[in-house]
């Protein structure tokens, strides 16, 4: 029977690295967000790069639909694979979302499932990170993103500290309900400095003996590694208390 895992967190915490560098290691299946307002990542050996767009739409259509008709049923089947461990990802706001209280409640249940928390110290860097992603911008080799794309883009200090907050409450009431001797705590700190340790960590928390010569990192980091080079007001960061030490901290 294959070991089952969750990887939870905020988005741009590192989960997508994570998931992809797993996928490429014998004997782990890993999805994506199974449990988002559309199915992404899930791992079935369909090939998007070799399917047409009528293909990847129908395919994606189809996936919601057995998706919505019996959520627990839908999760249950994609981490009953042959592989030796299998998992997905879930952010808080997923886990949070009373749509799929059963779906949770099922995954608490299972008492040998292991839940893999990822978190980013650097909340500010986390925020802006999101708002260039959803401006278009770059963000990791496998999403295309080109390193000479630069995107600038403007931080309401307001916004980043609401936004903070209510992902810091999402955090506490995940938390909560984990099983604190199945849970594993990285950060996107560890895992960007250093993906073969970390995920080697990964790996035999899981329980899989998985040598750190067989790792390598599935994606590389693209954009500005100064946030001077990623946000227009960024005297505002320095002038603000809530944030100063934030963007001084890289």
């Amino acid at each position: 029977m294959s070991k089952k895992f969750v990887i939870v967190g905020a988005p741009r915490t590192g989960s997508t690295l994570l998931v992809r560098t797993l996928n490429s290691l014998e004997g782990i299946c890993c999805h994506g967000e199974l449990l988002a307002d559309f199915v992404r990542g899930y791992e079935d050996g369909f090939d998007p790069l070799a399917a047409s767009k009528s293909e990847r739409d129908d395919r994606a259509s189809r996936l919601l639909q057995q998706r919505d008709q019996n959520p627990e049923n839908f999760i249950l089947n994609a981490l009953n694979t042959e592989n030796t461990a299998t998992g997905f990802k879930a952010l808080y706001s997923s886990l949070t979302n009373p749509r799929w209280r059963e779906v949770t409640q099922s995954l608490l249940a299972m008492p040998d499932i292991k839940f893999i928390h990822l978190t980013r110290h650097n909340s500010l860097r986390r925020f802006v990170s999101e708002q260039i992603m959803q401006s278009g911008g770059p963000n990791h080799s496998g999403a295309g993103g080109k390193s000479e794309k630069r995107i600038k883009v403007h931080i309401d200090i307001d916004t980043y500290r609401r936004n903070t907050a209510e992902i810091e409450a999402e955090r506490r009431q995940v938390i909560l309900r984990l099983p604190e001797k199945n849970l594993m705590d990285i950060s996107y700190e560890q895992l960007s400095a250093d993906t073969v340790a970390t995920v080697t960590a990964v790996c035999q928390f899981l329980g899989l003996d998985t040598r750190p010569s067989e790792i390598k990192p599935a994606l590389n980091k693209v954009g500005a590694a100064d946030l001077r080079d990623s946000v227009s007001n960024y005297q505002d960061l320095l002038d603000n208390t809530a944030t100063r030490a934030l963007a001084l901290a890289d």
